[in-house]
């Protein structure tokens, strides 16, 4: 027993790790300029992070062992559930002894680039969220997600693409450097596969104004130095 969990009541220590550990931005690997709001119930050594990530307040990572991985330019919004691990029903097994961790099945997830993880959406263990993706507020997400999808519901269905083939090119463009970016074949293999009736929803259009507002903020947190921006 350590003196953390002998001199501090177990109320404390969760307040402590939800307000402050698990708020510290250099607990999170290698990540530079991450945003995280209070209060977070993840533990950092659970977890990978890259540039540029948020994460709202009262984000819940339940695991064992199974880790989460964040890349870069992503957000996950308020409130949400991530559950990377799961476990086999076992015979013998009573549920109050899970804790366990026999035939616990550590697959792990992974929120590709760029993605937006709306409030109060749960990610299940086997589900890696591709590039670009918005998962809908409340949905609940059991398998896989495309890049560039738009993803609603319990369970999560694709409704959306996010962009057009074209808007993907030039958000693309945009974002990382040529070595980054999917090609014009690949994009079109994956609306050839999935995307096949569905509308997007995103735009290219952007105001003068907001325009300069963008650049002056991609300018100051150093964002894009390898791309066309």
């Amino acid at each position: 027993m350590n003196l953390l969990s002998k001199y501090i009541p177990v109320g404390l220590r969760v307040l402590f790790n939800r307000y402050f550990r698990y708020t510290c931005e250099d607990s999170y690997g290698k990540g530079k300029k991450i945003q995280l709001f209070r209060p977070l119930n993840i533990d950092p050594k659970y977890v990978e992070i890259d540039d540029f990530v948020r994460i709202q307040s009262d984000v819940t990572l339940i695991t064992s062992e199974a880790k989460l991985r964040i890349k870069k330019y992503s957000a996950i919004g308020m409130g949400c559930l991530i559950i990377p691990g799961s476990h086999v029903p076992t015979v013998g097994l009573p549920q109050f002894l899970s804790f366990l961790h026999i035939n616990d099945i550590q697959t792990g997830i992974t929120i590709e680039e760029d993605c937006w993880i709306g409030a109060q959406a749960t990610l299940l263990s086997k589900c890696n969220i591709g590039r670009g993706s918005i998962v809908g507020a409340c949905s609940l997400v059991t398998k896989d997600v495309p890049p560039y999808a738009v993803v609603a519901g319990s369970p999560a269905k694709i409704i959306a693409t996010r962009f057009s083939i074209e808007q993907i090119v030039e958000h693309e463009q945009q974002l990382y450097p040529e070595s980054e970016r999917l090609s014009t074949e690949k994009i079109n293999e994956i609306f050839e596969t999935h995307y096949k009736g569905l509308k997007s929803i995103g735009t290219s259009n952007i105001s003068a104004a907001d325009l300069k507002k963008l650049k002056l903020a991609k300018n100051e947190y150093n964002m894009f130095s390898n791309s066309n921006t």
